[in-house]
């Protein structure tokens, strides 16, 4: 499967919810997960893009929990 125009990286680590709320926390916790399993995954293929993409996810998802004050 080739590089696909519309295969935008989830990397943006601007808060979807409201700051310091359960639901962002969950929200960027989820993101993290995300660019994990994409990350692994393009290691295992060999998908450098892939994984280049769930780094980037992961490395938002982690940035986003940090500036939650919710846990």
């Amino acid at each position: 499967m080739g590089h696909m125009d519309h295969d935008r990286p989830d990397d943006s680590n601007e808060p979807r919810h409201k700051p310091g709320s359960v639901r962002e926390e969950t929200s960027a916790f989820g993101q993290r997960v995300k660019g994990e399993a994409e990350d692994i995954a393009g290691e295992v293929t060999g998908d450098e893009s892939l994984e280049d993409k769930g780094e980037r996810e992961n490395a938002a998802g982690r940035d986003r929990q940090k500036k939650n004050d919710a846990v």
